[in-house]
């Protein structure tokens, strides 16, 4: 082909690969001239347009990588108008007239309206859609003939798709379009176009634009978005956006697809609040995490799709202020995000993704349908429930003075107790309460000692051990005989309580035994107290009746 001049801002694709000429100039340490660009494949550059240490342009994209050095002496793949794309694509009446005949088992087939039906396709009837993917458009200036051309054959086309082609300006794509009176749906996505700040004539019939992978700012969207006035659906996806702070959407939006960008706060997208007819927000594979950032907010208030798949929500926290933000979402879709990989249950139990579905249930009380599914009476019944029992499983786990504390985490907890009322909570043990289920449970520990001389000289006392609360008294000291080699009858067990009893003092009953004077009541001041103990009978009596603790401590005595 022959060689084209080059300037910046020019659009050429190479060997398939489409790009952007940035720059157009000499390279220092390099000799001659050289072209940057930028591709839209930002995965086959170099660099960012800084090479070793000088920068010589800048790319749109936020990449490291977008950008190459090229000698302007290159194979570019060659570029087509419209027109040529078009009667490429879609079979012309040359075509169709000039085919093959056709033959089997040694007869002529017969052609029965094949040159009628060539003839419609050449003039696009019943074709409402067109596809010009990847065709190296270029559409700079067109002669009268060619606008009355494409006029002709486009006036029933209803959707266009531009996808990846070489159009520098929206004025060539605007162009085109007013030659389609029925147009509703324009696709141009992977284009890198340049918007101009004179955008006078509307598109009035287009209803669903795609400008994914553009690179567009929000400005330039909104500068475009407000020439087609009746615009419903709106696709933003993978240009790189973290933010909407400016730029007006027209009115009647009710679906916008932000999807695959670099969102990280829900609220960083509140100057879209003021749309009042938007229904739908698609986020998928951005990276929220939070609601909210620290400045106040406003709400999406006839908000009712979310998409929320493939983001960074790791709290339950997102979900408990989520309504405040979106009041009226009733289909969400919250697949893939980090916190259904790690749930745990209050006890600690590992939980799968589909309980964390139905805890994302309970905490939306207005949800209809959770990632395509739709929420059935039970499934509600069921998932609130069980939040319910969750939250009242770690109450059970906290003082009580954090209780409250703790509810603060579980905006729903009032309304769930007034619907399913109030959960029995369990009062938390400290550190050294013993499950009563458990085996510990049932033992206690014993320490036995003696004061007895005879006693005293053996080894084996004192003497601590765990003993079954199931021992009969017989047994136990039939067994303290045995370690000390003492017949049981010579033995007594004495419990020490550790409690003490007031000593009864007897009077003289008399005459005057009711009187009273100093003396008695100074008597009644230095009351005495002794220890309170309990000698074990020999019998088939528990050790349980004796002892209701977990310790115990006994004297071994000799009768």
């Amino acid at each position: 082909m022959p060689e084209l001049d080059t300037y910046v801002g020019q659009r050429q694709s190479l060997r398939g690969q489409t790009c952007t000429v940035r720059f157009v100039g000499t390279v220092e340490g390099k000799q001659g001239i050289w072209l940057g660009v930028e591709w839209d494949d930002t995965s086959r550059g170099k660099h960012n347009g800084t090479h070793d240490g000088v920068e010589y342009f800048a790319c749109r994209s936020q990449s490291a990588t977008p950008a190459s050095f090229l000698r302007p002496q290159q194979e570019w793949d060659s570029r087509r108008t419209f027109l040529d794309a078009l009667r490429e694509k879609y079979i012309s009446p040359q075509d169709a007239t000039n085919a093959e005949i056709v033959y089997i088992s040694g007869k002529l087939a017969e052609e029965v309206g094949l040159e009628k039906l060539a003839s419609r396709q050449a003039k696009l009837e019943g074709i409402y859609t067109l596809v010009l993917e990847r065709m190296c458009v270029h559409h700079r200036s067109i002669d009268h003939e060619t606008e009355e051309e494409i006029s002709r054959l486009c006036v029933g086309i209803t959707s266009l798709d531009l996808t990846g082609n070489l159009f520098e300006t929206l004025d060539e794509v605007l162009h085109l379009c007013r030659l389609m009176p029925k147009l509703t749906s324009l696709t141009l996505n992977g284009n890198r176009i340049h918007v101009a700040s004179d955008l006078a004539k509307e598109l009035p019939t287009i209803r669903y634009l795609s400008l994914s992978s553009t690179l567009l700012r929000p400005a330039e969207i909104a500068e475009l978005c407000a020439i087609c006035p009746t615009l419903v659906e709106l696709v933003l996806a993978n240009n790189e956006l973290s933010r909407w702070d400016q730029g007006l959407l027209p009115a009647s939006l009710q679906s916008l697809d932000l999807s695959l960008n670099d969102i990280e706060v829900l609220s960083d997208l509140q100057a879209l609040t003021g749309l009042p007819s938007l229904r739908a927000l698609l986020l998928k594979q951005n990276a929220i995490a939070l609601v909210a950032g620290s400045e106040s907010t406003r709400s999406f208030l006839a908000l009712q799709e979310l998409d929320l798949r493939t983001n960074a929500i790791v709290s339950w926290s997102f979900f408990d202020k989520l309504p405040a933000m979106c009041p009226s979402v009733i289909h969400l879709r919250t697949g893939g995000n980090p916190l259904y990989l790690d749930l745990r249950s209050a006890e600690g139990k590992l939980l799968t993704s589909e309980d964390g579905y139905i805890l994302t249930i309970a905490r939306l009380p207005h949800l209809q349908t959770l990632n395509y599914s739709r929420i059935s009476d039970k499934e509600r019944l069921n998932a609130e429930t069980y939040y319910l029992g969750q939250i009242a499983a770690q109450l059970s786990l906290v003082p009580t003075s954090q209780r409250n504390e703790m509810l603060g985490l579980h905006p729903r907890w009032q309304a769930l107790c007034e619907e399913y009322g109030d959960p029995a909570i369990a009062e938390v043990r400290s550190a050294t309460d013993i499950d009563p289920k458990s085996l510990a449970a049932r033992l206690v520990r014993l320490t036995l000692y003696t004061c007895e001389a005879g006693l005293a000289s053996s080894k084996k006392l004192p003497w601590t051990l765990d003993w079954p609360k199931s021992l009969s008294i017989y047994t136990l000291l039939g067994l303290v005989g045995r370690e000390l080699d003492v017949s049981t009858l010579k033995l007594r067990l004495t419990l020490e309580t550790g409690e003490r009893d007031p000593v009864r003092t007897t009077q003289n009953d008399g005459p005057e035994w009711w009187d009273s004077s100093d003396e008695e009541d100074e008597a009644v001041g230095r009351q005495q107290w002794i220890d309170r103990e309990v000698e074990l009978v020999p019998g088939t009596r528990l050790l349980a009746t004796y002892i209701d603790g977990q310790e115990g401590t006994i004297r071994v005595e000799l009768r």
